[in-house]
């Protein structure tokens, strides 16, 4: 998967900044399988449509929707710049 779109959502109160990411693709519950390298992994297959959230131990949250071609994307006010790349650098080479 590759990213198509990024943009800026929101500024949250206390420092952290949200990103909407929309890719070349939609994900599949093997897409949203392969996130558990990433961090803790809940996924919710059950819900009329299937959600998805990444916790990173640097902070950083994915949320999305199975199916959907887009997620989430809040960074810590901490790095947020060096964990804005990091995500982003990871879909260019997908």
């Amino acid at each position: 998967m590759k990213i198509t779109e990024i943009k800026k959502i929101e500024d949250c109160f206390d420092g952290s900044t949200v990103y909407g990411y929309t890719f070349d693709a939609v994900w599949t519950q093997d897409r949203i399988q392969q996130f558990r390298t990433l961090g803790n992994l809940d996924y919710f297959p059950d819900f009329p449509r299937p959600f998805f959230r990444v916790c990173q131990k640097n902070g950083v949250q994915i949320k999305g929707i199975q199916g959907d071609n887009n997620c989430r994307v809040i960074y810590p006010q901490k790095q947020k710049e060096v964990r804005k790349k990091e995500f982003e650098e990871a879909f260019m080479e997908s």
